[in-house]
């Protein structure tokens, strides 16, 4: 047996194990928040809605709060900005122009834009 090479795959082992502690203690952490927040709460969806009064174009941001089945969960303005804010605050780096789900039983943030089935080959036409 190669001492190099288990001791390469001995360190991978130990840096995976160190990054799933941290993604559970992330996970926990905005579950334990979110609960403070609105108790029951697992699904958070935020959905960009565009409007243009008086031509000026604006992107808001609907917030609904759900349990893990998917049932709303009733909660005041406040509950629905904090969420929002809580979860637009830990993943800067996405994409908030799409609508995207937040799964505190797995500390995942989902893009949930919808497309189309590669199968339906709906690529734009190019007219050459």
């Amino acid at each position: 047996m190669n001492p190099q090479l288990t001791q390469l795959r001995a360190a991978t082992a130990l840096r995976g194990g160190q990054a799933g502690r941290k993604h559970v203690a992330f996970r926990d952490r905005l579950a334990a928040e979110l609960h403070r927040i609105a108790p029951g709460t697992v699904r958070v969806y935020l959905t960009p809605v565009y409007s243009d009064p008086a031509d000026t174009p604006t992107r808001r941001t609907l917030v609904s709060l759900a349990t893990l089945t998917g049932q709303p969960i009733e909660a005041d303005v406040e509950a629905h900005r904090a969420a929002r804010r809580l979860i637009i605050g830990e993943f800067p780096a996405a994409d908030w122009t799409h609508p995207h789900t937040y799964r505190a039983d797995t500390g995942r943030l989902l893009d949930t834009a919808p497309t189309a089935p590669a199968a339906l080959d709906l690529a734009p036409e190019v007219n050459q």
